[in-house]
């Protein structure tokens, strides 16, 4: 048993992952129709969990118990400045929300709130205006998915690395987890600019993370506020059909905002008032 300990401590980074794909892509593959089995909808709708599983489960096995605890009261870190709670709340929303505009002012179409991803899920008479609020906290709760990127993966990352290298691997990882959702029959989103998307996106998520200190509340709020977003607003539809205009428009205002952080806040630690958080 010491030496299964002593080879998961020396290769804890890669064994995190590991477990994590295990854990979730079984689930994924097989609700895309790619594995011949299929699992009920509560158990793929708390996939996420299968990183909080993973991430605890790692976490016990090369540092303790102690070090499990200080892992989950991250999700208690919630004295941070006000301002990084708009970010967290706001910055993806006000992106797509934006994209859209935008899009629709270029391609000189109308806006067509008709088509959200929404309806699908509540039905096409629900009252979206007073779902979204319940979806985010849902969605909070049901993505377990900060704790393994940025909870397990980013602070060991961050301990030879800087945070903006760091990021980018993250990025790629986080990416490519999500492969299997691509492979789905019908699926025609594009998984290179998903790829791609998933990059300014990590090294948000760094500052964010690192800004606050560690907190995967700020971070897990972050990503339900950007999902809720995705549902509810018409990022790739317009009345003149389907495209993916609205999500280029929103993926080069994320790059964007990405160069604007690495530059104000440095490529080293993201942060211009906080060290990036480490395994310790």
């Amino acid at each position: 048993m010491s030496q299964v300990s002593d080879f998961l401590r020396r290769h804890a980074l890669i064994a995190g992952i590991v477990l994590m794909f295990l854990f979730t892509w079984p689930i994924d593959l097989a609700h895309s129709g790619v594995l011949p089995f299929q699992v009920p909808f509560s158990v793929y709708i708390l996939l996420g969990w299968g990183f909080i599983l993973a991430a605890v489960i790692m976490t016990g096995l090369t540092l303790g118990r102690g070090a499990v605890i200080a892992l989950l009261k991250r999700y208690l870190l919630w004295r941070v400045s006000w301002k990084w709670y708009l970010v967290a709340l706001l910055l993806f929303s006000v992106t797509i929300f934006f994209a859209v505009f935008l899009n629709a002012v270029l391609t000189r179409t109308t806006l067509d709130f008709s088509q959200v991803f929404a309806y699908q899920i509540f039905g096409p008479s629900a009252n979206l205006p007073l779902l979204f609020i319940p979806f985010l906290l849902f969605d909070a709760v049901a993505n377990g998915e900060e704790i393994g990127w940025r909870g397990y993966v980013l602070p060991r990352l961050q301990v030879k690395n800087s945070a903006l290298l760091s990021s980018l691997i993250v990025g790629v990882v986080w990416g490519f987890w999500h492969l299997p959702k691509f492979l789905a029959p019908g699926n025609t989103s594009s998984f290179a600019l998903f790829m791609v998307k998933c990059i300014p996106d990590a090294i948000i998520y760094t500052w964010l993370y690192n800004n606050t200190r560690g907190s995967l509340l700020l971070v897990t709020l972050l990503h339900a506020a950007g999902n809720a977003a995705g549902v509810f607003l018409p990022v790739a539809n317009t009345v003149s059909g389907g495209n993916q205009t609205a999500l280029i428009i929103q993926i080069a205002l994320e790059i964007l905002i990405a160069v604007v952080v690495v530059v104000q806040a440095g490529a080293e630690q993201l942060s211009r008032t906080e060290e990036k958080q480490i395994l310790t």
